[in-house]
């Protein structure tokens, strides 16, 4: 009986020694730092901001199990080639030099993007078959001032970066065919982005469209290149040119 009580204990030792060292290890294969960030063909290093970074060097973990790497910004740093706070913690996207992989030729702060950034639009007149150009604007211009500032009064358009490939459009208008239509103005497209990562240092902004199966695809990418990322500003450069936005708080 002694026997079997003591071979029991020693059966069920072994047992949470075992669930022990299987929790650490799926623990550490966990931690591994931005792995969902690595699309084919994406050069960016992703990684934590470490202890030791100043405004001259930049120290990342880009695995758990491996030692923190030590990157120079001077020169991106010259070049305003740093956006946002690369504080202790931060996750942080780096894009080596290709002669010398111990520089940075550019860092991103990854969470100095959340938030909801907004611009103002304005409409312009729509064009009518029935009369000229010239014509439509001597008639908005005899328009009682009241109307016409209503008519000519701006839009917020925007987007809300939540986290990692998370954003909504901001300003969303319904539209309604029967006034929009007879409307003298119009307003540009709005860009309703529902996805967003970054792809060797630039940002990609896309359009979802959901098929008849329900299954998500991306119907139009715009590529923008980080111009300034400060706390209540933001400027991107599209192929069409740069576009500022402002931080709405709530």
């Amino acid at each position: 009986m002694k026997k079997l009580t003591l071979l029991t204990l020693i059966f069920g030792v072994f047992i949470l020694l075992s669930c022990g060292k299987k929790t650490e290890k799926d623990h550490s294969s966990s931690t591994i730092v931005g792995q969902s960030n690595h699309i084919e063909g994406d050069s960016t290093l992703y990684g934590l901001a470490c202890d030791g970074c100043t405004d001259t060097i930049l120290v990342m973990l880009c695995d758990i199990k491996g030692e923190p790497d030590t990157l120079n910004i001077l020169e991106a740093s010259k070049r305003h080639r740093i956006f946002g706070n690369l504080a202790i913690g931060s996750k942080v996207a780096v894009v080596r030099n290709e002669q010398d992989s111990t520089v940075a030729d550019l860092a991103i702060c990854m969470g100095s993007l959340n938030g909801k950034w907004c611009y103002q639009v304005l409409p312009t007149l729509r064009r009518r078959a029935d009369m000229p150009m010239i014509s439509q604007e001597k008639m908005l211009r005899k328009m009682p001032k009241e109307i016409r500032d209503s008519l000519m009064s701006p839009r917020e358009y925007g987007f809300e970066i939540k986290g990692e490939r998370t954003i909504r459009p901001v300003g969303m208008y319904k539209r309604n065919m029967t006034s929009d239509e007879e409307s003298p103005v119009e307003y540009p497209r709005q860009k309703r982005y529902r996805d967003w990562h970054l792809f060797n240092g630039l940002l990609i902004l896309s359009e979802v469209s959901t098929d008849s199966t329900g299954q998500q695809h991306i119907a139009h990418s715009d590529t923008a290149e980080l111009v300034l990322l400060h706390p209540d500003t933001l400027v991107l450069r599209f192929k069409d040119g740069e576009r500022g936005y402002y931080k709405k708080e709530e």
